[in-house]
């Protein structure tokens, strides 16, 4: 055989053999499918209503005197690894009288293995030291990332900002699942008013397994009320023995009210000497 037709026929033979490795890798021999890595999408996330109440971190939101901030405050944090937060509003937009802006803040400083996280937050802007709150605000919402192991927990609450007290008068959160008959306070203060996600801790004579959710606080820095204030907060439970307790926010105390329930309604109410969180404790 001529050595031209040789080199022809073993590369020929080579060129065949590639080609079937080829084809053997690329369509008959499968690698085992591997695991996707999880991910932070929607669809791996879980609602924090799936979480026990007492693992829930309770919440407050403090404004101060003149309005322009909110202090948070995160306590009952242990259960997690990491918690991140993002606060948002609705604010006039300076630019376009009459519609309103999104602002808000992210908070990723918290550390869950401190018994209590606290943080003041702008309502508004800042440059150069000159701060520029934000004008009309009502309402905003408060969501929580809670972290866990590979799990998120996810909680998204609304809140409520008023100015009251300079009259008597009464304010309810967006929900109106929830009233305050106000005295006059002989000026006016910023109050606001939020779902607290958790239950406060302490000893409050009550098992927290009896807690009717959502807990409802109102926060501001006015001192207590020289006249009580009426209350009126809607319970989502079918007992029939509803009980309703306030925690108050400045000295973190307990106390039992004696409150009257509206079963045609649904509702418990009660006199109140100061700004709480009110737990409705409904025994099954």
């Amino acid at each position: 055989m001529e050595n031209s037709k040789r080199s022809t026929y073993i590369t020929a033979a080579i060129s065949l053999v590639v080609i079937l490795v080829a084809v053997y890798f690329l369509f008959i021999f499968q690698k085992s499918p591997q695991k996707p890595k999880p991910t932070n999408s929607p669809d791996n996330i879980i609602s924090a209503d799936q979480l026990d109440i007492s693992k829930k971190p309770f919440v407050a939101l403090t404004p101060v005197s003149n309005g322009a901030e909110i202090i948070i405050t995160i306590k009952n944090m242990s259960e997690f690894d990491r918690i991140e937060y993002e606060l948002t509003y609705q604010a006039d937009n300076p630019q376009s009288p009459g519609q309103k802006i999104e602002r808000g803040a992210t908070g990723t400083d918290v550390n869950p293995k401190d018994p209590e996280y606290k943080k003041s937050i702008l309502l508004g802007t800042a440059s150069k030291g000159v701060r520029s709150p934000d004008k009309g605000i009502t309402e905003g919402k408060l969501t929580l990332h809670m972290f866990k192991g590979e799990a998120e927990y996810r909680s998204e609450t609304p809140w409520d900002i008023f100015q009251a007290g300079s009259t008597k008068g009464e304010i309810k959160d967006r929900s109106e699942k929830v009233a305050w008959s106000l005295p006059s306070l002989g000026q006016d203060y910023w109050i606001v008013t939020a779902d607290t996600v958790g239950v406060p801790q302490g000893s409050n004579g009550f098992s927290i397994k009896d807690v009717a959710l959502p807990v409802y606080g109102a926060f501001s820095i006015a001192p207590d009320f020289k006249k009580p204030a009426q209350v009126t907060i809607a319970v989502s439970s079918d007992s029939q023995n509803p009980t309703l307790y306030s925690y108050n926010n400045k000295d973190q105390s307990w106390q039992k009210l004696d409150a009257k329930f509206d079963s045609s309604q649904k509702t418990l109410t009660a006199n109140v000497t100061n700004f709480s969180s009110l737990v409705v404790v409904a025994p099954k």
